[in-house]
């Protein structure tokens, strides 16, 4: 039950962080420019999301341990969507998680580790 909830409200998420992204920059790309000059552009999809959500999900769990932890992701999930008259929307919170992902994920790739963050 636990699970699904989660589920669930991840892919809200990440249907609300894709909203957001094509709303703000018209497209699902993000182009980063690595260290050494070299460009790399990330696709931002669906599958994407939900795997920058599942290691937030691991490293929450992992420094909270799993009752804790599945208790501090159900309510971060549940502060990071809202719905207005236009559909489900990231709250400031949400907009908070996303951005942190994504900026850990671009950080990962500006240093050269690799020439994309999350492995499909």
């Amino acid at each position: 039950m636990k699970d699904e909830y989660i589920s669930a409200y991840r892919r809200r998420i990440t249907v609300a962080a894709l909203r957001r992204m094509k709303r703000k920059t018209g497209s699902n790309l993000l182009t980063v420019k690595r260290h050494d000059g070299e460009l790399t552009t990330i696709e931002i999809t669906e599958q994407f999301i939900s795997q920058l959500l599942l290691r937030f999900e691991g490293v929450t769990r992992g420094e909270f341990g799993q009752k804790d932890g599945e208790t501090a992701i159900r309510t971060a999930y549940q502060d990071a969507v809202g719905i207005n008259q236009h559909g489900e929307y990231l709250t400031e919170s949400g907009k908070l998680i996303i951005d942190e992902l994504l900026n850990e994920c671009i950080d990962y790739i500006k240093e050269g580790h690799i020439t994309r963050c999350v492995n499909h």
